[in-house]
């Protein structure tokens, strides 16, 4: 066996069968043949990529907190030093406000009413219930406004009493503020509050001296009862002027119904148709008495005379002389002419005129007793405030709280910074 025999069973494997040995030709062709095989490239073996060990990711909470942690900065700046100002000012620096605190009721006035039917006294109200209530809520929304600063007295000025040098820097008004800011502050000074079922209003005035919120308190109480009377004040200037113009219109009504009647008894020449009927008729009736004795005359002489005899002839005319003066009197009373002036149509007429001044001076005496009612009820106070609590001098201040705002304020600043905090977490989470 040659050289390369033997190397061929040397390198081979164990258990694999022994090469056979080949001659120098079959080791050429083989060669060729081995060389002619297409060859993979050539590659650079590369390691396999090693992973960092996986960490395992905390709880969102967890998360959210690391990142509130680090506003440590913003809670010293937004929370605890405003809460350590706060607690210092309420403790040493804030100034003692006092409370004085009156109510009162807006009332309807009552009086007295005879009833001749029943023969019984009864209360009545000049006002209705609804209308006092409603003057409740005016009287409140009043005392809040800027208008009762025309009411209070030149002593109780707002600016003076709140610009006290025993006021703090913080709640004491300037001198020199303008009507916007007097009101808002006033507003925050004054309180009111009304019952509605009992229509009682509650005024709470603070001020920094107690004899200031007592003082204050009571302007206010008399300017509230000042509103009241200019409340009801139109109501009752306009009731009497209602009622003088209804009394102006009827009078106006008699003197015109006077001056038709002065009229017409100047255009028929008698004062009363009904005196002048009862003339005529007097006279219709004389005038008819002497024609019977007149006719009994003349029948007893025709009898006795010739009718041509003087004495006849006179008693015939005198028959005819009153006959047409009875006819004459007759038609002074009625006719049966359209056009003719009889008594009978000058008293329908003068009936008429009549019954208009009667019913013009019935007017104008429900006129003057409408008038006296309207100024009976301006005599009185249709409304009034009736005081039950009056202000009195405060022996405590009420205000500021201090503990209990030395309290809520950090409680409060430390929510706000809490929400602010975790959205901008929220939008730090977002972002990544």
């Amino acid at each position: 066996m040659d050289v390369d025999t033997r190397r061929a069973s040397l390198e081979a494997p164990p258990g694999a069968a022994p090469a056979v040995s080949r001659g120098p030709l079959a080791r050429v062709l083989a060669g060729w043949l081995k060389r002619a095989e297409p060859r993979p490239p050539l590659v650079e073996p590369v390691a396999p990529p090693v992973e960092p060990p996986v960490k395992k990711a905390p709880a969102p909470w967890r998360a959210a907190l690391s990142r509130i942690g680090g506003y440590g900065g913003t809670f010293v700046l937004f929370v605890a030093l405003p809460s350590l100002a706060s607690a210092i000012y309420f403790a040493f620096i804030a100034s003692n406000q006092y409370v004085a605190e009156a109510r009162f009721a807006v009332r309807a006035a009552q009086f007295e009413t005879y009833d001749a039917k029943s023969g019984s006294v009864q209360l009545s109200s000049l006002g209705l219930p609804a209308l006092a209530g409603q003057d409740a809520y005016v009287v409140a929304a009043y005392v809040r406004s800027a208008a009762v600063f025309a009411d209070l007295p030149p002593s109780l000025d707002p600016r003076v009493i709140y610009s006290r040098p025993e006021a703090d820097f913080w709640a004491r008004l300037d001198p020199k503020a303008s009507l916007e800011t007097l009101t808002d502050y006033w507003r925050a000074m004054v309180s009111t509050y009304v019952d509605g079922p009992s229509g009682v209003v509650t005024v709470a005035v603070r001020a920094f001296r107690p004899e200031d919120a007592q003082a204050v308190a009571k302007a206010v109480v008399a300017a509230s009862e000042t509103l009241v009377n200019r409340l009801s004040e139109r109501a009752r200037r306009d009731a009497m002027a209602h009622a003088e113009e209804e009394v102006r219109r009827a009078e106006g009504l008699v003197l015109a119904a006077l001056a038709e009647e002065r009229a017409y008894r100047d255009r028929q020449g008698f004062i009363d148709p009904a005196s002048q009927a009862t003339s005529t008729s007097t006279l219709i009736l004389q005038a008819m008495a002497q024609r019977i004795e007149l006719q009994n005359d003349y029948e007893v002489d025709s009898r006795a005379m010739s009718p041509t005899a003087p004495t006849v002839l006179t008693l015939k005319a005198r028959l005819d002389a009153l006959d047409g003066q009875i006819d004459k009197l007759k038609a002074q009373l009625t006719s049966d002419a359209a056009n003719a002036r009889t008594v009978s149509a000058s008293i329908a007429e003068f009936e008429a005129l009549e019954t208009k001044r009667l019913f013009a001076e019935k007017l104008y005496s429900l006129a003057q007793d409408a008038l006296e009612r309207a100024r009976e009820r301006a005599e009185r106070q249709n409304l009034y405030v009736s005081v039950f609590v009056p202000p009195e001098t405060p022996q405590e201040p009420r205000y500021p709280q201090r503990l209990a705002l030395s309290l809520l304020i950090p409680f409060g600043l430390m929510i706000l910074w809490g929400i602010f905090a975790l959205i901008g977490a929220a939008v730090e989470d977002h972002r990544y």
